[in-house]
């Protein structure tokens, strides 16, 4: 792995676990199109409780997935090791070929740290370091439902439109700078998120497919985000080969005194 330009997208691409490259993408719909609605008061209460309803829940996640990542000019396959436990803590271990670690990441609500064990360096940042990248609503609880196909928060807040597009809905707003657009299937499961702060120039695209169950719980196995942001153009599939909830996890995280720290 190279140096600086891999560290930034790597540390961003473990801190959402991102995807898109090779995996179709579904076109983010706008309102405007045919068959396309603004629905009733009662209907958007229904529609916004049922995509609550039909959120993944968990105490503990770990999963296993097969991705590849396109930062910048850059192509890299690898498998990541994800485990989560809700609201506290984001980690995540990832091998390069036969096996090696080249990285791990451990991320909490005020923090991101990583290993880059390739160049045996480390650094550690507050979490909004990730903001350099994405907008200042990307919180921790947003970022671990990005991770998991939950819609960001916002999307099921008061300001939010919703309308009716082709069977499926679309939740869309704005807070402060940004716009916000959340797509929902007819069964109220997340197609796609979506964040936009067009005064920096950032956007960010998370699209979700192949669902399927597990322990009781919906999971979508294709999991897509791309990243867009100055000096950084990240572009990912990871396709998950094995999940698993509520079980006991380890997150060590523990860096060797020789590695050096990176700013």
């Amino acid at each position: 792995m190279r140096n600086s330009t891999l560290i930034r997208g790597t540390i961003f691409f473990i801190a959402l676990v991102a995807v898109v490259s090779c995996a179709p993408k579904k076109r983010l719909v706008t309102v405007g199109e045919k068959n396309e609605r603004r629905v009733s008061r009662a209907e958007r209460t229904n529609i916004l409780d049922n995509v609550v309803q039909r959120e993944l829940y968990f105490t503990t996640f770990s999963g296993r997935a097969k991705s590849q990542i396109v930062i910048n000019k850059d192509n890299y396959d690898v498998t990541a090791n994800v485990r989560i436990e809700r609201d506290k803590a984001i980690w995540i271990s990832v091998t390069a070929l036969m096996g090696i670690e080249a990285g791990r990441v451990l991320i909490t609500p005020d923090s991101v740290q990583i290993i880059n064990r390739l160049q045996s360096e480390y650094m550690k940042k507050p979490f909004d370091y990730l903001h350099n990248f994405t907008s200042d609503e990307l919180d921790f609880s947003n970022l671990q439902r990005l991770l998991i196909g939950n819609v960001i928060k916002q999307a099921v807040g008061h300001d939010t439109e919703v309308w009716a597009i082709d069977g499926n809905h679309l939740l869309r707003g704005q807070i402060n700078n940004l716009m916000y657009a959340v797509q929902v299937d007819a069964s109220y499961r997340t197609m796609s998120n979506s964040l936009n702060e067009v005064a920096r120039r950032q956007r960010l695209e998370a699209h979700y497919a192949n669902y399927q169950e597990s322990g009781q719980l919906t999971f979508p196995y294709q999991v897509n985000i791309s990243v867009t942001a100055e000096g950084l153009k990240l572009q990912s599939a990871m396709n998950y080969t094995r999940v698993a909830y509520d079980e006991v996890l380890s997150m060590p995280f523990d860096i060797p005194s020789r590695y050096k720290e990176i700013q």
